[in-house]
């Protein structure tokens, strides 16, 4: 269970929707717990496998009739992410300082605040829209 942030950040990247990334997550941990105690005792590195296994099955996902099938008419907006989810999946720095002061930090907060400016005039143009229909 380690691991589960860092598959579902994995996920996410691939297969773009975080519904889908849980399925993938679900999916991945479906296949570990069906193998044998000792063919998990076979497996030097079960972090490295955990990601194989994920990024195969987002994969096939994605080449799967399904995925061909659905097409998506409109704008494209990004899926709101909560900013903590994949907080764990890269290596903290070493000193604290160094957090305050990183560039990275200040793109991320750009973005959620652009991501949140694009739902609520999502939000407003779908309200609009339902307005003047009424009239």
């Amino acid at each position: 269970m380690a691991e589960r942030r860092r598959l579902l950040s994995l996920a996410f990247r691939m297969m773009g929707t975080l519904a889908d990334a849980e399925d993938v997550v679900q999916e991945t941990y479906v296949r570990w717990y069906r193998l044998e105690p000792e063919e998990r005792d076979t497996i030097s590195t079960p972090a490295a496998w955990l990601m194989r296994v994920a990024s195969r099955i987002s994969l096939d996902l994605l080449g799967s009739a399904r995925a061909r099938r659905e097409t998506y008419v409109g704008q494209w907006l990004p899926e709101p992410v909560p900013a903590d989810l994949f907080a764990d999946t890269a290596k903290a720095p070493l000193n604290s300082s160094h957090l305050a002061a990183d560039p990275l930090d200040r793109v991320t907060l750009d973005d959620a605040v652009s991501m949140a400016l694009l739902t609520v005039l999502e939000a407003m143009t779908l309200a609009l829209a339902s307005d003047s229909a009424c009239t």
